[in-house]
């Protein structure tokens, strides 16, 4: 595979997916990983941290939907202990998902003020504060795409962004196109290697445009297998750049200690 042959790659920690896309994601590279609820796309990104960790890079987790605590608990239960990388430095946590629910809290009175997590987070993104006549504390702006790129440090290897769709929310299509291809430059150009995991609502939302910004691009389903009848998962790899990839449709399945590639291959006429 000529082209694959050219390129350094950062192992996925999948094994049978690394062998479909030339040994793993394109390093310094940004890979979209889209797919509807169930089709495990956090589970994606977890391998990737354990696997990227396991062999001394530095990481982060941009995390915008679930709490480290259940995050660390998730990839635990995989067989995928994270805890000792995050112990060492390894493994930095980005909890966004901390000034999104501060904010509704505060919005509806329920909470005052602000947390450590969240004050870390608004100096690191400098987001915009304003003092609220009406009451004591401080309004801040909402944290944006392009905000990714203060909370990871210049010597990161990889980068896991989940779920980007939680940003995408609220902007028009051009927006969206502008601040992502900006993000997505930056870390490119810090030889940055980025999964952004992507759900389906907000990527259809967006007229699928993520595709055309990143380097790769993976799609995760759930469908009816017209040869077993059965409701299961499949992949498929409409784009990876500088590699040799097949277009069929890869059965996969979440098991007992994660992401499992089955060899078979399908053909499926409609996956919408």
């Amino acid at each position: 595979m000529y082209f694959s042959d050219r390129m350094e790659r950062i192992p996925t920690g999948i094994e049978n997916l690394d062998n479909k896309i030339g040994g793993g994601y394109p390093k310094g590279k940004g890979i979209l990983l889209t797919g509807v609820p169930g089709t495990g796309k956090t589970i994606f990104g977890l391998h990737l941290l354990y696997k990227s960790c396991s062999a001394g890079k530095k990481c982060v987790l941009v995390a915008t939907e679930e709490s480290p605590e259940d995050l660390l608990g998730q990839a635990e239960m995989l067989g995928l202990k994270l805890d000792n990388f995050i112990a060492n430095g390894l493994l930095t946590i980005k909890q966004v998902l901390e000034i999104r629910a501060g904010a509704v809290a505060r919005a509806a009175h329920i909470v005052e003020g602000f947390n450590n997590t969240e004050i870390d987070l608004i100096e690191e993104c400098e987001l915009d504060r304003s003092f609220r006549h009406d009451k004591v504390g401080f309004n801040i702006g909402e944290i944006d795409i392009v905000d990714i790129i203060k909370l990871i440090p210049d010597d990161t290897n990889v980068v896991v962004v989940d779920n980007l769709g939680v940003l995408a929310f609220g902007l028009d299509i051009k927006q969206f196109r502008d601040k992502f291809d900006t993000l997505n430059r930056v870390l490119s150009a810090k030889q940055i290697t980025v999964v952004y995991v992507m759900d389906d609502a907000a990527y259809q939302l967006t007229h699928q445009i993520a595709d055309y910004s990143t380097y790769g691009a993976i799609k995760l389903f759930v469908k009816e297998n017209p040869y077993t009848g059965k409701m299961e998962r499949f992949l498929c790899i409409p784009k990876m750049r500088s590699t040799a990839i097949s277009l069929d449709f890869i059965l996969y399945d979440i098991t007992a200690t994660g992401i499992h590639i089955k060899g078979s291959k399908v053909k499926l006429v409609d996956m919408s």
